[in-house]
């Protein structure tokens, strides 16, 4: 059982590892946030797609990718980074793009996990259903959730329900960019609001000194 556990722990770190590239390169092409007013004309385009990497839930964390095609060519799309098994939504972004430099940037979220299509209003609902889950243990979204979710415009919610966390509670893994700081915080947090033994986590060694 021991040996059985380690070898998940393993291929979680190593899961992490392969995450890294993805959002270091996502970072590099990343320009900063586009104006609200630019998000919100966006929204009011008919042609709307979302995607989300498959197997979100059992992966823990992945990409929704909601993309409006403006005319001319364009695309207004909004990224977020979803942990379902704890910190909801960690990253989110709006940027005008083109077809060819949003395909060059899915293509790379495929390479680690596969993106597959999901109604919009199914991915609104997570979406909001993540913030709420990391919000009863203390737990903000990113602060640009707000202006990148306003790329689904007058999208309704749908009825799905989801089932966060990981067997039962929730289950924090360090990001590459989680300073030992930050990962004392969330782990405080947790304690404070799940329970000191109902919550799991797998962070540096150092964010627990």
């Amino acid at each position: 059982m021991a040996q059985s556990q380690s070898q998940r722990l393993r291929r979680m770190a190593e899961k992490s590892a392969r995450r890294k590239v993805v959002v270091a390169e996502k970072r590099k092409a990343e320009a900063p946030l586009t104006g609200v007013r630019a998000i919100i004309d966006a929204a009011t385009a008919p042609d709307f797609a979302c995607l989300a990497t498959e197997g979100l839930f059992d992966i823990g964390i992945g990409w929704v990718v909601a993309a409006r095609h403006l005319p001319l060519g364009s695309v207004g799309v909004s990224i977020f980074l979803v942990d379902v098994w704890c910190l909801g939504i960690k990253d989110a972004f709006f940027r005008l793009t083109s077809r060819r430099e949003l395909h060059e940037r899915t293509s790379l979220m495929n390479e680690e996990y596969a993106l597959g299509p999901i109604d919009p209003s199914v991915a609104r609902k997570l979406l909001h259903d993540a913030v709420a889950y990391a919000a009863s243990f203390g737990l903000p979204p990113s602060e640009n959730f707000a202006n990148a979710e306003l790329i689904f415009g007058d999208t309704p919610f749908a009825e799905e329900t989801f089932s966060f966390g990981k067997d039962g509670k929730p289950f924090y893994m360090a990001g590459p960019n989680d300073s030992p700081a930050r990962q004392r915080r969330i782990m405080d947090a947790l304690a404070k609001h799940a329970g000191p033994k109902h919550f799991d986590f797998m962070v540096e060694a150092n964010a627990l000194d």
